[in-house]
């Protein structure tokens, strides 16, 4: 028996610290014990000391019919997740709502991100 192929790891280096990162998958995002209009991108972030985060970069239903016809949702879910280790330098228990200040992308986010994209 085979196993699934595993994704190699994504070096990054940001005003925050060194990071490597790894796609792990899909799921519905569930806040406060209910499920959203939003799925969760979920990204394991190893630091430069060896901890290990799972951070979660929810993309409303919104961002993704913006995103539909000119951006593969994971690619703009992984450039987002860069863009928040710009700026945030991730924490042991933080809270989603603070996750979702930097991570999330809902429709003004993804229209914001397609223009920073190259064609």
């Amino acid at each position: 028996m085979t196993s699934p192929p595993q994704s190699g790891w994504t070096r990054l280096i940001t005003p925050t610290g060194r990071y490597e990162y790894q796609f792990q998958g899909r799921t519905p995002a569930v806040r406060a014990g209910a499920y959203l209009d939003a799925h969760d991108y979920q990204f394991l972030v190893l630091d430069e000391e060896g901890w290990l985060y799972r951070i979660p970069v929810r993309m409303d239903a919104d961002a993704e019919i913006v995103l539909k016809e000119n951006l593969d949702p994971l690619r703009a879910a992984e450039t987002q997740l860069r863009a928040g280790l710009e700026t945030y330098r991730p924490k042991k228990d933080a809270p989603y709502s603070e996750l979702d200040s930097c991570f999330a992308l809902d429709a003004a986010r993804a229209r914001a991100l397609l223009t920073r994209l190259p064609s």
